[in-house]
């Protein structure tokens, strides 16, 4: 299980891509700063519409709680993705990524994917399924982890 709540590694990796553009020149094209508020914006969205179905449900947001989930959520953003705030973390990083022109973010990105899929959703995927039985078992072959 991860230690580390996923809002800090993603914000770590962030701080990663500033300090790698003191060392690896930037990229740069047309419309740089809309696209990465654009897709900034959509992770935000993803995320706050998650925390608003876990509270009307008055379960848990904390990753590291998942075995105080009282209710299975799969409704709203939840029948697009099993995890909308892993995803808008990831997001958010893409956003920044493309802002601060940081090539290291395409190998950062994936690594943070792989990391929360590995270290933090695995282990939630197991509680959900022990809690909720057959209902995750069908709800999760239905809707994708991420997207």
């Amino acid at each position: 299980m991860n230690r580390i709540p996923p809002p800090v590694i993603a914000l770590m990796n962030i701080i990663l891509f500033s300090l790698s553009t003191l060392l690896i020149p930037k990229f740069q094209f047309t419309g740089q700063t809309i696209l990465s508020l654009l897709i900034g914006m959509e992770g935000i969205i993803i995320i706050l519409l998650a925390i608003n179905l876990f509270r009307r449900n008055n379960t848990t947001i904390h990753p590291f709680k998942a075995h105080e989930t009282t209710r299975l959520i799969t409704s709203g953003i939840f029948t697009f993705t099993r995890n909308p705030m892993y995803l808008g973390l990831s997001s958010i990083q893409v956003a920044f990524g493309i802002y601060l022109g940081a090539f290291i973010s395409i190998v950062l990105i994936p690594a943070f994917v792989i990391y929360i899929t590995q270290k933090q959703i695995l282990y939630e995927e197991k509680i959900l399924e022990k809690e909720f039985g057959n209902s995750y078992i069908e709800y999760s072959k239905n809707v994708r982890r991420w997207i």
